[in-house]
C-alpha cells in the first residue's frame, strides 16, 4: 500500500494515543493506597524526616507534644503604686499623763487648848465630772464653833483608781474649810468634805 501524508499523520496520532494510554496505566498501577498497606507495617524509617506536620497528627498526639519546662524568666518591672486606702477611725483619747495623788490634809488640832467640847462633823459633797472634771465644795461650822480640822475623800472610788483622783483641802476661815477636786477618770465621782467642829473656850 502506497503511503500518503494523510496516512502517515494518522499513524503518528495513533502511536501517540497508544503511548499515552500505556503511560496512564503504568502510573495508575504505581499508586499505593492505605488499603494496600498492612496495619503497623510502616515505621519511622519509612517516613521522610521533617515531612510530617502538626496538622497530620491526631488531637490525642498533639496533647502529648509538651516539652520540658524552661527556665524562669527575668523579673518584670515593679507595678505602679496602689491607691491610698481610706483613713482609719479616730482612736479614743488617752488619759493625761498627770497622776495626782489624793491630797489629805491632816487633822489640824489645837494642842494645849483644853476643854474642847461639842465636837461634830459637818459633811458636804460635790459631784466631779469625768475626764478632767473639776469641782469644789465648802463646809462651815455652826455659830459658836470653830473648825478644828477637815479631810476630803471620794465616795465609792476603787482603791486602784485613787491615783487618778486629786483633792485639796484649804482652811478659808477659823470656822470653815473648802475642798477642790480633779478627776482623770472617765466616770463622774463624788468628792466629800468632812469638817470637824468644836466649841473652843475663849
Amino acid at each position: 500500500m502506497k503511503g500518503t501524508p494523510r496516512t502517515a499523520m494518522t499513524i503518528v496520532v495513533a502511536a501517540l494515543a497508544l503511548m499515552l494510554a500505556a503511560g496512564t496505566g503504568a502510573t495508575a498501577s504505581l499508586l499505593i493506597t492505605g488499603k494496600q498497606i498492612k496495619d503497623g507495617s510502616v515505621t519511622s524509617s519509612d517516613i521522610k524526616n521533617r515531612s510530617l506536620k502538626v496538622k497530620d497528627l491526631s488531637t490525642k498526639a498533639k496533647t502529648k507534644l509538651k516539652g520540658a519546662t524552661g527556665p524562669a524568666g527575668a523579673r518584670g518591672p515593679a507595678g505602679p503604686a496602689g491607691p491610698v486606702g481610706p483613713a482609719g477611725a479616730a482612736g479614743s483619747s488617752g488619759l493625761p499623763g498627770l497622776q495626782g495623788l489624793q491630797g489629805l490634809q491632816g487633822l489640824q488640832g489645837l494642842p494645849g487648848l483644853p476643854g474642847l467640847s461639842g465636837l461634830e462633823v459637818i459633811t458636804q459633797t460635790v459631784p466631779i465630772p469625768g475626764i478632767l472634771g473639776t469641782g469644789s465644795v465648802a463646809g462651815a461650822c455652826p455659830a459658836g464653833k470653830q473648825a478644828i480640822s477637815a479631810t476630803s475623800s471620794y465616795a465609792s472610788a476603787p482603791a486602784n483608781l485613787l491615783a487618778s483622783l486629786f483633792s485639796q483641802v484649804t482652811r478659808t476661815s477659823p470656822t470653815a474649810f473648802s475642798a477642790s477636786g480633779y478627776n482623770l477618770l472617765g466616770t463622774a465621782q463624788t468628792l466629800t468634805l468632812d469638817v470637824v467642829c468644836a466649841t473652843v473656850p475663849s
